[in-house]
């Protein structure tokens, strides 16, 4: 199921945010990972198992939090391995949103500590972490 989502989610994304302008209003907030997929990346290796596991412990239920004031925060599950815990060195980092191309960049204009292009496909949002084969189904909290 999920191979099929991001198959479908590559080929038919960049139509659906055709036309969607993101506001700084409606990033703003706490966004919880709800499932984690991934796409292979030219050159790469199939990911392994061992990975897959990993990242979905470190990331599945961790939040990412923007802030008004143009902070950013990320907090992670308590079962998060270690390596994941690098992703802290981000908090109180500023973000930056680029409305028409749907994409949020997290650090200072000199440094991009990371960049997420936000889709919506079928109502759902998903941040895909620039770099990296992480496509994050994620929830706004209320």
């Amino acid at each position: 199921m999920n191979r099929t989502l991001v198959i479908m989610l590559y080929f038919v994304g960049p139509s659906l945010v055709a036309g969607q302008t993101f506001t700084r209003e409606q990033i703003v907030g706490a966004w919880t990972a709800k499932e984690i997929s991934f796409t292979k990346l030219g050159g790469q290796q199939p990911i392994e198992k061992t990975a897959v596991e990993k990242s979905k412990r470190g990331l599945i239920g961790s939040q990412f939090i923007f802030r008004p004031n143009g902070l950013f925060l990320i907090k992670l599950p308590a079962n998060a391995p270690t390596e994941f815990r690098e992703l802290e060195s981000m908090n109180n980092q500023m973000w930056h949103i680029k409305s028409k191309e749907g994409i949020v960049f997290v650090g200072s204009f000199d440094e991009d500590l990371m960049t997420i292009t936000v889709k919506i496909a079928n109502g759902f949002y998903y941040f895909f972490i620039e770099d990296t084969p992480l496509i994050l189904k994620v929830e706004k909290n209320r």
